[in-house]
């Protein structure tokens, strides 16, 4: 009688799943990503530290609440929500040269990449878009990643405009104080930082533009210097090159980009009309529109940088250096500290919603499309 053979599993190699030993050494969740959450922590409590420093209030000064007006509140959070559903929405026609895929597909996913990016820190949800959308075979990883890169640029562009426009029309108070609260901050660095971006944005979308017409150029150059060391490398990262490239395929198109630009255009003048609904909720109702587009414009720099988690610190010192630009400090830091408040709470509170709204319309679509058909009786 043959002898049967046993399979011994080392001691080491954890529990075992039908017949496969699973890998009990694999790091946790949390291990695998301490260090970022650790300088993620690092950087909210740094920003924390500035704005006590400076003395720009995180919470309203006592008594500044008292007067708000929230039937305005509420008015304006449904215009940043509009202008956040618009910012959503354009993405599709970024997309839509590049595959077939529903505006409500593309909807779904920018609400779920829109929580991440909000909620992971030093930017990290941007590689949300391009994990959700890419399809083998139809859509690649690379493109998605060239239509984001050009959203950012486009953006920075447009805001860029918006702010050296809105400095044009409403001039800042002259002198501009020395400090932001009580930071050693010149407030006379926002307008310098403002053509220092516009021109940074102008020359990346210039340089977008040229990569997109000379793709071929791009991928000859790129292989040539790259050939010094590897033959391979040069020729992956050369299809890498070719596959950005696609991403920026709407920009000859009327069509794509004009609608992005319309709704571009949309998004931002409810996001300016948005915040002055809550200046005026606070009592701020000296803010201009042409200086509240100021101050949304700094506040676009606020968000281009990397983030603590849910943009803490980025978004309150944006805010507070935007509207130093055009109040006296004592009301910077009293009503205008009840807006920098209201405002961030709001925000955050309408990408809950809009996260949640994602969640759920994944879930329909994925049961939808795993569920079997319902047979037809003959």
């Amino acid at each position: 009688m043959p002898r049967s053979r046993r399979t011994t599993t080392p001691a080491s190699a954890g529990p075992v799943l039908n017949g496969v030993a699973l890998d009990s050494a694999r790091p946790s969740f949390l291990r695998r990503h301490l260090r970022t959450l650790v300088a993620s922590l690092a950087l909210a409590g740094g920003f924390a530290w500035v704005l006590n420093e400076g003395a720009l209030p995180l919470l309203p000064p006592e008594g500044t609440l008292d007067q708000v007006d929230w039937m305005l509140v509420l008015v304006g959070t449904l215009v940043l929500l509009v202008s956040i559903v618009a910012r959503l929405v354009r993405y599709h026609f970024l997309i839509a040269p590049l595959a077939s895929i529903s505006i409500v597909r593309t909807f779904v996913t920018l609400c779920l990449s829109l929580g991440l990016l909000t909620f992971l820190p030093f930017r990290l949800g941007e590689m949300a878009r391009p994990a959700l959308l890419r399809e083998k075979g139809k859509l690649s990883g690379w493109a998605v990643t060239g239509t984001v890169g050009a959203e950012r640029i486009i953006d920075g562009v447009v805001f860029g405009i918006m702010l050296l426009a809105g400095l044009a029309f409403a001039k800042p108070h002259e002198p501009l104080p020395e400090r932001i609260g009580n930071l050693p901050v010149p407030a006379a660095l926002v307008p310098g930082a403002a053509l220092v971006a516009s021109l940074g944005f102008g020359a990346a979308f210039l340089a977008m533009a040229a990569f997109f017409l000379f793709r071929a150029t791009a991928r000859r150059i790129t292989e040539r210097l790259l050939g010094i060391v590897s033959a391979r490398l040069a020729k992956a990262v050369a299809d890498a090159v070719e596959r950005v490239s696609e991403g920026l395929s709407f920009l000859p198109s009327f069509r794509y980009m004009g609608s992005f630009l319309l709704l571009t255009a949309v998004g931002a003048v409810t996001n300016i009309v948005s915040l002055q609904l809550l200046a005026r909720a606070v009592g701020l109702s000296e803010l201009s529109f042409a200086q509240t587009t100021v101050v949304l414009g700094v506040l676009a720099l606020g968000f281009a940088l990397p983030n603590a988690p849910g943009f803490f610190g980025a978004i309150q010192l944006a805010l507070y250096a935007g509207l130093a630009v055009y109040l006296p400090p004592a009301r910077v830091v009293r009503e205008g500290a009840a807006f920098v408040f209201i405002f961030y709470a709001a925000y955050i509170g309408l990408v809950i919603l809009v996260t949640l709204f994602g969640l759920v319309g994944e879930y329909a679509v994925s049961h939808r499309v795993a569920s079997p058909r319902a047979s037809t009786p003959p």
